[in-house]
């Protein structure tokens, strides 16, 4: 049991570590891309949207590392 503790310990720490939003953010933001592509709107579209939204929650990740 402890080998299966460590493991699921390593690949949290490695996927996560010490910003949950920078792990979870992208995720969200590719869900909602993939959204908008079933709901067929354009490519540029849904790619300018992922690139804001990726950017967004990075420089929201940084401005709340600067203010704690």
């Amino acid at each position: 049991m402890r080998y299966v503790r460590a493991f699921f310990g390593f690949w949290y720490d490695f996927l996560v570590g010490d910003r949950p939003e920078l792990f979870l953010g992208p995720i969200a933001a590719l869900f909602l891309a993939w959204l908008m592509v079933r709901a067929n709107l354009p490519a540029p579209t849904t790619g300018a949207l992922l690139f804001v939204l990726v950017t967004a929650v990075g420089g929201l990740s940084i401005a709340w590392a600067i203010r704690d």
